[in-house]
């Protein structure tokens, strides 16, 4: 039987692969072709889930999912869902170009 952890991430990226018109990655991203938690055409996301209230952010995971992100041709995101909320993690220069296509810039 698996954790509550494995239980609830597994339940999100379910999630949010639905609401994205994606994917979820087998094994979490672990093969070679086929990175990351969770895909669409445009997104490639790393996901993590935790009930707590904190969780820290490497620069080493975010570095690797931009890295993978960009040789699929992709935009990376980190998914979190922490302390029963859902937030995101964008490259700068992606939430920019999301902020002027808002603006209609």
């Amino acid at each position: 039987m698996s954790s509550k952890g494995k239980r609830e991430s597994l339940k999100h990226e379910k999630r949010l692969a639905k609401t994205i018109g994606g994917q979820r990655s087998a094994a979490s991203g672990a093969f070679w072709s086929r990175k990351g938690d969770v895909r669409n055409q445009d997104l490639l996301i790393e996901h993590k889930w935790t009930g707590k209230k904190s969780v820290t952010v490497k620069s080493e995971v975010l570095k690797k999912i931009t890295k993978e992100a960009i040789l699929d041709s992709r935009k990376p995101v980190l998914g979190l869902h922490l302390d029963g909320e859902n937030y995101v993690v964008l490259l700068e220069e992606d939430f920019l170009e999301l902020y002027n296509l808002i603006q209609g810039d």
